[in-house]
């Protein structure tokens, strides 16, 4: 027992130590199962507590695993029906013997419908399964109150019962109580670690959040940060850094990018968000965002300069919170649905637009409005549009929009098929490429609603080698251009 008890013990440490926290809870229940000293449940019921207040949101299997545990002790001896009751005890058999399982086990043991023999059954297969120790006394009770024809049950009460009153507890040997002691330190000075780097995060923050731009003023947040051993601190001044250590800022990012998340709340994809300067300026929405109704964004959004929508269905309520003042800094928005683009507000200082097109026709499905590039053109920072899963009546319908005289760059895309580029200041302002061979009657019809944008200058793109009969269908289609790059 001792090997395997140290072994948990001091894997719990490591984990720990590489800041894998939910692991570190595993490990030590793991060690309450080979030995069950109250002195583990103590410790675990003190690091779930720091789990539960400091790391709530935190993703993965184990947390996953720890989270539905502990719901299902929270649920255990609720007044409930007794088909809910049998349902819980059935759960439990499925979870590893768990110490927060027995308050709630010995509370059904009080209900009055824990006295049918099918649930006493039930009950003592839970008991048996999670273990001593336990109080006897609400099963002595029970006992007590069974019908004497229910002698099955009984029997298997009575077992449940001499389980619990012979067990003997175990005490820890001296190689255990150093390592559990050595972890109850290592957690304390993280404490208070975490409680000073608050308070400067607290003071720092905001001014950050202010001047986001200020790298100086980031600098001086790290700086404190580093005295505290907060690894934000480093993380920072890594990424700050002339010629950033991108493997270091690797590590620090697999390690901690799920809490650096946090403050951005509850709608972002975890785990895709991307940093620069040592806080988050790219996320992405979560598919489950459509379906909340979005909390005020946070200060910390006053970092973000770019959201991937992951064409997600809006409501009015995006619109309102796309309003928010922590979101003035956001210039790029991207995979934005068509038709939400159309009705939705986005903040002024948008610059660079990716929409989910086509406004054209579709092969199968309504049709986009066609003054979409209108709306489009009411917002007053916008320069860049681009359109994706582009239809050919698309470069016709931009180009006799208001929005073609405004923007500096028009991209749009047909996936596997052809691109166009146009880009009215540059020199040759129309760039176009053909992605398949077998778009090549397609790829004609873009050709000439490219004229719409001015026939000054194109320059044409194959990816693929072309039949004699295609590349003049192309040479014809682009004869309306005064000069025409062939790449």
């Amino acid at each position: 027992m001792n090997e395997a008890l140290h072994s948990h013990l001091e894997r719990a440490a490591e984990s720990f130590a590489r800041q894998e926290e939910e692991e570190a809870f595993g490990a030590v229940l793991d060690a309450w199962r080979e030995c069950r000293a109250p002195e583990l449940v103590l410790f675990a019921q003190e690091f779930e507590a720091r789990l539960d207040s400091k790391q709530s949101g935190r993703q993965g299997e184990s947390a996953a695993a720890r989270r539905a545990a502990r719901d299902l002790a929270g649920r255990l001896g609720a007044q409930g029906n007794p088909r809910e009751v049998e349902a819980q005890l059935d759960a439990l058999i499925g979870f590893l013997p768990d110490p927060r399982f027995i308050p709630g086990l010995l509370a059904i043991a009080r209900l009055p419908l824990a006295q049918e023999p099918q649930r006493v059954s039930k009950l003592c297969a839970a008991l048996r399964h999670v273990g001593p120790p336990f109080d006897v006394g609400p099963l002595e009770a029970l006992d007590a109150r069974m019908r004497s024809e229910a002698w099955a049950s009984a029997a298997r009460l009575s077992f449940v019962i001499r389980l619990g009153r012979d067990w003997v507890p175990r005490e820890l040997d001296a190689e255990a109580r150093e390592l559990l002691a050595a972890l109850r330190e290592t957690l304390r000075v993280r404490e208070e670690q975490e409680s000073r780097s608050a308070s400067i995060r607290e003071q720092w923050l905001p001014r950050v959040y202010a001047n986001p731009e200020d790298d100086g003023v980031r600098l001086v947040l790290a700086d404190q940060l580093l005295e505290t051993g907060d690894p934000l601190g480093e993380f920072i001044v890594l990424q700050c850094a002339p010629t950033p250590d991108e493997a270091r800022i690797g590590e620090l990012l697999a390690t901690h990018v799920r809490s650096w998340e946090l403050p951005l709340g509850d709608h972002i994809e975890r785990g895709a968000t991307r940093f620069e300067r040592g806080l988050p300026v790219a996320v992405r929405m979560s598919r489950e965002a459509a379906r909340l109704i979005p909390t005020e964004p946070g200060p910390a959004w006053s970092t973000v300069r770019e959201i991937d929508w992951a064409a997600v269905h809006w409501s009015a309520a995006h619109a309102q919170w796309l309003a928010h003042p922590h979101l003035r800094g956001v210039t790029r928005m991207r995979r934005v649905d068509l038709f939400w683009a159309r009705l939705m507000g986005q903040p002024p200082s948008v610059r660079r637009l990716e929409v989910c097109g086509p406004v054209g026709p579709r092969v199968s499905g309504a049709q986009a409005p066609a003054d979409v590039f209108d709306r489009l053109a009411q917002l007053p920072s916008l320069s860049w549009l681009e359109l994706r899963d582009a239809h050919v009546d698309d470069v016709s319908l931009f180009a006799s929009s208001m929005l073609a005289t405004k923007l500096a760059r028009f991209d749009a895309t047909r996936k596997d098929r052809w691109t166009l580029t146009v880009c009215p200041g540059a020199e040759v302002p129309i760039e176009v490429t053909l992605l398949s061979a077998r778009a090549v009657e397609v790829f004609v019809r873009v050709l000439r609603a490219a004229e719409g944008f001015g026939t000054r200058g194109l320059r044409v793109r194959c990816e693929h080698k072309l039949d004699a009969t295609s590349l003049e269908a192309l040479r014809r289609a682009a004869s309306g251009f005064s000069r025409v790059e062939w790449g």
